[in-house]
């Protein structure tokens, strides 16, 4: 069983190692200003263009390498859908009424 002194002495030899590993990883400062971590001086929101801009293109090219139909056909099938949901959305809507109410208060739903 291990004792209280040895889980303390354990604490604080952990606690000592990942203060000096801090130490280690300070930046250096510029005047008064410190730092604060960067260490690249190209500005985080070129590489975060970049990489939206690399992303969207290999998307792109995936997009065409697997898409089973040609234009002509993705566009009748799109339609086809299109439809269809409407034609539910129509059923459902009505009850089986000529127009489509929305009830406007809570007596009118029950």
């Amino acid at each position: 069983m291990i004792s209280t002194k040895e889980l303390r002495d354990l604490f604080e030899g952990a606690t000592k190692r990942a203060g000096d590993a801090f130490d280690d990883a300070k930046m250096p400062t510029f005047g008064n200003m410190p730092n604060l971590g960067r260490n690249d001086p190209t500005p985080g929101l070129l590489y975060f263009g970049l990489g939206i801009l690399v992303g969207s293109l290999i998307g792109l090219v995936v997009a065409f390498l697997a898409t089973p139909y040609n234009g002509e056909q993705a566009r009748k099938k799109v339609t086809e859908q299109v439809e269809k949901v409407r034609q539910k959305r129509d059923e459902v809507g009505t009850n089986g009424s000529s127009t489509y109410a929305t009830p406007t208060s809570a007596q009118e739903r029950s």
